[in-house]
């Protein structure tokens, strides 16, 4: 579950039946792509977005993933995403995630992604300065 010590983000939707199986639930790709928007909503939280990120020059990559299915969600269930920052490092940011079933809070699935940041030359760099400030928030 997230950690109470730091900004979490979240942002709600039901799952939708493009996302789902011939049973009626998530397929497991969908919540890759619920993860990607959790750490959207944080960055735009922050009064960046990725389109942000990329437009100054710097790319941020997956290098590690690490996920655990624990339940699984339903066509129509309403589901809350809960994103935030694990570890800043120099050249890394490290972002967990916990996709709850919106009311009653059990947890669905858990992630962490490492993300390396890149130049635009392909390269990996430093983090910009200039993003520390919501970062270490």
């Amino acid at each position: 579950m997230p950690p109470a010590d730091r900004h979490i983000s979240q942002c709600a939707f039901h799952v939708r039946y493009a996302e789902t199986d011939a049973m009626g639930l998530a397929h497991h790709a969908a919540y890759l792509v619920w993860f990607e928007e959790g750490r959207s909503a944080f960055i735009r939280e922050q009064g960046w977005s990725y389109a942000d990120i990329e437009a100054s020059g710097y790319f941020l990559v997956a290098a590690d993933l690490e996920a655990r299915y624990r339940k699984a969600a339903r066509y129509d269930q309403l589901v809350t995403v809960k994103t935030w920052i694990e570890d800043c490092r120099t050249r890394t940011i490290s972002f967990g995630c916990a996709i709850v079933d919106a009311d009653s809070e059990d947890l669905l699935f858990s992630a962490s992604l490492k993300l390396v940041c890149l130049n635009a030359s392909g390269q990996v760099t430093r983090i910009p300065l200039e993003w520390q400030a919501w970062l270490k928030t």
